[in-house]
């Protein structure tokens, strides 16, 4: 199976159009470096509370007390290491793009900055490129790799390599990127598990995890 092929398959069953929660550049932020490693309903539980708090603007994080921030985010797991990360990302915007994330997300070199931050990978940078500024960059995090990888697309566990790969085949074109991304997420999470459903999976005929099998 080519990618084109995987893309207009995913397609026809899912529908993806606002799978992004948030669409506030600041909020997507936030929930970038919040779903590390959780699901999207613990991210959403601690940016709801944050907001309720008062604490979700950028000027109010980066001013925050610590301990207070650690338990609002506590469901996401990880609260502390992620509760620094978020607070550096707000003084960070606050005191170098007064307070304005979009300032930031404009500048040419606005993903290597987010990578020079403390605790920001290039999934999490990515997810905020394409999400919160639009920018043409596919995520290649590891439910992407292992769907890409059964069904014989690329057979890498290489972030660049894989996002690359992407890139050439799929164009930078942010809303296929960001669609390709979230359709994988959602057949990852139904279909495409550690353990595979194959049986119910409506890829199964052309995947080459099933060729590989019989």
């Amino acid at each position: 199976m080519n990618l084109q092929r995987l893309y207009e398959e995913l397609e026809k069953h899912y529908d993806v159009k606002g799978w992004w929660p948030y669409s506030d550049p600041w909020e997507v932020m936030v929930g970038s470096v919040l779903t590390q490693q959780t699901n999207w309903n613990n991210v959403m539980t601690s940016i709801e509370a944050l907001r309720k708090e008062g604490l979700l603007p950028v000027k109010a994080m980066a001013a925050a007390d610590r301990e207070k921030l650690e338990k609002l985010v506590r469901p996401c797991g990880f609260y502390r290491q992620k509760a620094q990360r978020l607070q550096d990302l707000a003084i960070y915007i606050r005191d170098d793009f007064g307070a304005d994330p979009v300032s930031l997300l404009r500048r040419d070199d606005a993903r290597e900055l987010l990578l020079s931050r403390p605790g920001i990978g290039p999934e999490t940078a990515d997810s905020i490129m394409v999400f919160a500024a639009g920018r043409p960059y596919f995520v290649a995090a590891a439910y992407c790799r292992r769907v890409l990888s059964r069904t014989g697309v690329i057979n890498s566990d290489d972030y660049g390599e894989v996002q690359e790969f992407v890139h050439q085949q799929l164009g930078r074109d942010s809303v296929r990127l960001s669609s390709l991304y979230a359709m994988i997420v959602e057949h990852a999470k139904r279909y495409c598990l550690a353990r595979p459903n194959c049986r119910d999976c409506f890829l199964a005929e052309p995947c080459s995890l099933i060729a590989r099998e019989r």
